[in-house]
């Protein structure tokens, strides 16, 4: 006992030397640096330049302010629309065009209802909304929601009416005090001018992108045609659209293409692709003529339009000559119809047509678009 006690006392005293060596070792190490200056762990870190930024060039301003002002105009008149369709199927060399439809974005087919998204343009302020047939046309019953840019979500939107020759629908949103756009007239429309592409690509809503019209009256590229199996009615479909390098992907589809002054000039349709991605070429249908189908739709659920009753052809340079033009220009008659509205004023199998109604026609499918616009 008193040796264990011995031992437990010697332990203590250890212990008691070893804190206090302890003590005078650490006061002696914080004596040892105490000149050290330890105020940076306290203080802000500045990064980057300090000085005031130089003031912008007034003519970047304006291009900036303006920009703004155009984007804070159209994005509340503009909608996202998912849509539950009906399975459909398509052919291989369809699935591969390069000319092709980028909203609804259905990759691969299936047996059950499938699921896309696109957009559209609200043109009245009780509802009523211009999108793409291929976005609406196919949807089940009630499977249509509109999402507005201030997410305020309308569902079961109604089918008012589509028209397949012209890729164009409306539908319709029990609502009221919608923000509505400004309407364009596309053929004043010219190469070069700026143009804003307004829409929801890829499902990133409110999406603005910016490029220009880079060709005007583009046809023959069968976009609206290769969606008609029969041939009778592809030789219907119009086409004869703006072409921009503004950026669109799938979802911008029924999306608006607008001008520096906040217009809408097109309707944002297709594009031109090797991989159902943007590479630099999309299409919108012209507001002149999307006017016309969605006024008709809206009153009276389907679209009346115009016809010659004529088989066209865009004259080129040997009919030309054969035809003693001074250049390339107009549209050749090859066939009149019988009874057709073309054989009742005397249209003729040969004749050149060069104007209508004062307005040069360069091209077969600008004469369609303006014969279809009237009734």
């Amino acid at each position: 006992m008193l040796r264990s006690l011995s031992i437990s006392t010697k332990s203590v005293v250890v212990a008691v030397l070893l804190i206090a060596l302890g003590i005078v070792f650490g006061v002696t190490l914080v004596s040892t640096f105490k000149g050290v200056d330890m105020s940076f762990a306290t203080q802000d870190v500045k990064i980057g330049a300090q000085s005031k930024p130089s003031s912008a060039h007034p003519a970047l301003k304006a291009l900036n302010e303006a920009y703004q002002s155009v984007a804070k105009e159209v994005t509340p008149t503009v909608v996202y629309i998912t849509v539950v369709s009906q399975s459909r199927t398509e052919s291989n060399d369809q699935r591969n065009r390069w000319f092709r439809f980028f909203g609804p974005d259905f990759e691969i087919p299936r047996p059950q209802p499938e699921v896309g998204a696109g957009s559209g343009v609200i043109l009245t302020s009780d509802g009523y909304i211009l999108t793409n047939n291929h976005v609406v046309g196919n949807a089940v019953s009630d499977g249509i929601e509109v999402t507005l840019s201030d997410n305020r979500v309308f569902k079961n939107a109604k089918l008012i009416g589509t028209d397949k020759y012209t890729d164009l629908a409306v539908i319709k949103v029990n609502a009221k005090d919608l923000a509505t756009p400004r309407l364009g007239n596309s053929d004043e429309v010219e190469v070069g001018q700026i143009a804003f592409a307004f829409g929801n690509p890829l499902g990133l809503t409110s999406t603005m992108t910016q490029g220009i019209i880079s060709a005007t009256g583009r046809g023959q590229l069968g976009i609206i045609a290769g969606e008609l199996r029969d041939r009778d009615e592809a030789s219907y479909s119009i086409e004869n659209f703006i072409q921009t390098d503004a950026a669109v992907n799938p979802g911008n589809s029924g999306g608006a293409l607008v001008n520096i002054n906040g217009e809408v000039i097109g309707i944002n349709t297709a594009i031109a692709t090797t991989n159902a991605r943007y590479q630099g070429y999309s299409f919108a249908i012209p507001m002149n003529l999307a006017r016309k189908v969605a006024t008709d739709l809206i009153k009276f659920g389907k679209v009346r339009r115009g016809y010659i009753g004529v088989v066209i052809q865009t004259v080129d340079a040997t009919m030309a000559k054969a035809k003693g033009l001074d250049k390339p220009k107009g549209v050749l008659v090859q066939q009149v119809n019988a009874g057709s509205a073309g054989e009742t004023a005397g249209v003729k199998a040969g004749d050149v047509i060069l104007t209508v109604d004062g307005r040069e026609v360069r091209t077969s499918n600008e004469l369609q678009t303006i014969v279809a616009a009237k009734y």
